[in-house]
């Protein structure tokens, strides 16, 4: 059996030979596929960029259907106020705990916080996380600035408010979008001179038309 596997197997990175006996080894080439051997030694550097792009989304898809199914169970026994109430601690904890950790992205000057000036570094600070925009299959809209210190954005695709329009129950985003949205998205920026203002939200009835926007909203730098 080992034998006929060996056949197939990629070259082995250096220092890392194949042992299937124990699962161990790492290709040489990065893979488009995970179609060697289960190892203990494969890290994600061994994959392709198309794979790790491939598999992005696959997590963020995971993260935002567990994140939507919880929400409308825990809402089913708790009701709409306090599970939004939780999911708030839950996201302002979170972003307390992880959210630096994208500022070096950004840039080599930038380290902490404070190197956050700008709306513009608040929004590319944004879209990082699992749940922002940097893909568009959770969301997708425009974005226009009136200056560097005021900016519009216009959501035509929102996964969520899709999600309770096809369930038929548009009761959690009053508290999505009217209360947790603006809280946990300024918590993303980083920045407490980056304010997010509600324009127009659809808290109370479905859309007429897929057409019409699904949220709008203005971003605006103030004094502290």
């Amino acid at each position: 059996m080992a034998k006929a596997k060996a056949k197939e197997l990629p070259k082995a990175k250096k220092g890392f030979p194949w042992q299937l006996e124990k699962s161990k080894g790492r290709p040489e080439k990065e893979l488009d596929y995970y179609d060697c051997p289960f190892s203990i030694d494969i890290e994600l550097e061994d994959f392709s960029k198309e794979f790790l792009i491939k598999l992005m989304k696959i997590w963020r898809s995971w993260y935002m259907t567990m994140n939507l199914t919880w929400y409308a169970l825990a809402e089913q026994k708790l009701g709409t106020d306090v599970t939004g109430k939780i999911m708030i601690d839950v996201w302002l904890k979170t972003t307390a705990a992880e959210m630096e950790k994208y500022i070096p992205l950004l840039g080599k000057n930038y380290k902490t916080k404070d190197d956050l000036k700008t709306i513009e570094d608040s929004i590319k600070m944004g879209v990082l996380p699992p749940d922002g925009t940097i893909d568009k299959t959770l969301f997708a809209g425009s974005f226009d600035w009136d200056g560097p210190e005021h900016a519009k954005s216009v959501i035509h695709h929102c996964a969520m408010l899709e999600f309770f329009e096809a369930v038929d129950n548009l009761a959690p985003m009053k508290q999505l979008c009217k209360v947790q949205e603006p809280v946990c998205s300024e918590a993303y920026f980083m920045n407490p001179r980056v304010k997010m203002l509600e324009i127009k939200t659809n808290t109370t009835s479905p859309r007429k038309s897929k057409d019409e926007p699904c949220c709008i909203w203005e971003f605006k730098l103030v004094d502290k």
